[in-house]
């Protein structure tokens, strides 16, 4: 079972930093080969990315795993583990 903090944390993740890279749900997807459907369920938190599509989010964003990962909130969350 996913705890839903995380699930949030992941998805809110996401949908900042394509915020950040002004792209819209369909261009992303796009770059990322993933679905916009899978995206917008993504971004619903109606799912949670396995590792590989956050990859593929991440190669669509032209950051690596390391960057994605490096933000306060999931700092906080893995301290509070």
């Amino acid at each position: 079972m996913v705890d839903e903090n995380f699930k949030k944390i992941i998805c809110n993740r996401i949908i900042s930093l394509r915020r950040k890279h002004n792209l819209n749900q369909e261009q992303l997807a796009y770059q990322s080969g993933i679905s916009k459907g899978g995206l917008n369920e993504i971004e619903k938190y109606l799912k949670i990315p396995l590792i590989y599509t956050i990859a593929k989010i991440c190669s669509g964003l032209g950051i690596t795993m390391d960057e994605f990962f490096k933000f306060k909130e999931m700092k906080d969350f893995v301290d509070k583990l």
